[in-house]
């Protein structure tokens, strides 16, 4: 080898380390995935000499790929992919996320048929270069890095890119057990002692003192009440006050995910169970070992995995789909529906073998019509809550505002009232909500003709909380924060 050839080699096989050494140096300094990944692909792209990049990262929930860090893309293509984000099996990026296989289109990538996203053909791909990223086996993410010219990166620049998925991949890994590490202190503190349930009603009083009797039982429990009225929040209070307070809780909504899908995903499968099962994977079940699986619109279950769902409760084990060897773990199942699930067994539509099963404790949440003396409570909560999110300062609700939410029938229950307080605190000028601050629809529905002054409202608040009281006016009066004197005059004035 002359002289020349022999120094070109070295220099490539330094520059291969070096990039290498950057990327794993940026990896190691910090745990937050955005941060890491946009100074990754900033190296990746300059190293690769490519116009863009973007770096995915799986949901594991949701299976959507996250677009987390992305460079030099058009307006269009970061609006569609962040908005309708694509999922495992999906375009390009979800093939190579759901088969683990590279992907290099050297010319012309853009009329590729993978691409099934009308932004990304119109994008001008010229050549396109998609790698998994993967940590202990499992896609965590996917990396794409195009060129909108005709490009060919030489073998090393290949190999090195293929090299820095490593680093990557684990980085993302870590990452992302840190963020659920954090998301788990922040969920447990919030719910501990119920401090994330508002509420001074007498209907959820009852239902918190039938939860805070059920905390350490091992039976399943139905959580039963309209969308928006705060199961998922209620069984996060179970389970955070429990004594599996220390294991995860999972989440899993039954309406999001097709029958086949949800099932892989609740039992998990082994190598080979159907195509695109290239590792075992852990379901739901099985992440949720020693703590809660809830899973929310359980009468959306088909009837095949309604009669899976109820061996497993009934015998502790369950099989991975494609497996014949038991798994057993020791998880509290809480379902949850916003159905009368009596009507759905008279239907034929849910099993009246699992209803007995999970009907053994069954909780009825009330919707906000029922318990509207909490929502003078809920909206100062609200308001405390998006403050210090939008960096707002409402420090008060002007004349007229609770009068109108408190006439209001409230369909979306708490999530409605939560967004619609959210709207008002974005739309406020100054540091006072008014009446102009939220839609004209909730305004047309809550005109009835009713008294609407601020007198009359306080009225019926005070006999709502003498009612929870019983009667005792000294307790009423420290639940309305003012003086039994001042108590007694309003009541005499009424």
């Amino acid at each position: 080898m002359k002289n020349d050839e022999f120094l070109s080699l070295l220099e490539k096989q330094n520059k291969k380390l070096s990039v290498l050494y950057e990327i794993a140096l940026t990896v190691s300094t910090s745990l937050k995935l955005k941060t890491i990944l946009d100074d990754v692909l900033h190296k990746v792209l300059a190293f690769m000499e490519v116009d863009a990049g973007v770096i995915y990262v799986i949901d594991e929930t949701s299976l959507e790929m996250i677009p987390v860090s992305f460079r030099n893309l058009s307006e269009e293509v970061v609006s569609d992919l962040t908005r309708k984000k694509v999922k495992v099996g999906e375009c390009m990026c979800g093939t190579i996320a759901q088969f683990a296989c590279e992907v290099v289109i050297p010319e012309r990538a853009s009329d590729d048929p993978r691409f099934t996203r009308a932004s990304l053909r119109k994008e001008g791909m010229e050549f396109y270069a998609g790698l998994p990223l993967k940590s202990k086996g499992k896609v965590v993410g996917v990396l794409c890095v195009i060129t909108h010219a005709p490009c060919s990166p030489d073998p090393e620049q290949m190999d090195t890119l293929r090299a820095a998925t490593v680093p990557i991949g684990l980085a993302i890994e870590n990452a992302l057990i840190f963020e659920g590490i954090q998301k788990n202190a922040v969920d447990r503190n919030a719910h501990l002692n119920f401090e994330g349930i508002i509420t001074n009603s007498i209907r959820m009083n009852e239902v918190l003192r039938m939860v805070k009797k059920a905390l350490n039982i091992p039976t399943s429990i139905v959580l039963c009440g309209e969308s928006g009225t705060g199961k998922e929040l209620v069984a996060r209070a179970l389970h955070y006050n429990s004594i599996r307070a220390d294991k995860p809780f999972i989440p899993l909504n039954c309406a999001a995910l097709p029958e086949s899908l949800l099932e892989s995903e609740l039992f998990g499968y082994v190598r080979g169970a159907f195509t695109g099962a290239v590792t075992d994977k852990k379901g739901f079940l099985e992440a949720a070992e020693g703590g809660t699986l809830f899973l929310d619109e359980v009468n959306l279950m088909s009837n095949t995995l309604q009669l899976k769902l109820l061996r497993f409760l009934q015998e502790r084990v369950f099989y991975r789909v494609g497996s014949a060897s038991p798994v057993a773990v020791d998880v509290r199942v809480i379902a949850a529906t916003n159905r009368n699930l009596e009507e759905e067994v008279r239907k034929g539509s849910f099993r009246d073998d699992l209803y007995y099963r999970l009907n053994v404790l069954k909780i009825d949440l009330p919707p906000l019509r029922e318990r509207k003396e909490d929502i003078p409570l809920l909206v100062r909560y609200f308001i405390q809550k998006h403050n210090r999110r939008l960096g707002k300062n409402i420090r008060n609700v002007a004349e007229g505002v609770l009068p109108l939410l408190m006439h209001y029938s409230w369909p979306g229950n708490v999530r409605e009232l939560e967004n619609t307080v959210e709207r008002a605190v974005i739309m406020a000028e100054g540091n006072e909500l008014t009446t102009g601050d939220f839609p004209s629809p909730l305004q047309t529905a809550g005109n009835t003709g009713k008294d609407w002054s601020l007198r009359s409202f306080e009225e019926e608040h005070i006999r709502r909380v003498l009612h929870m009281t019983g009667g005792e006016m000294k307790k009423a009066s420290q639940l309305l924060g003012i003086n039994p004197s001042t108590l007694w005059r309003r009541l005499k004035k009424s």
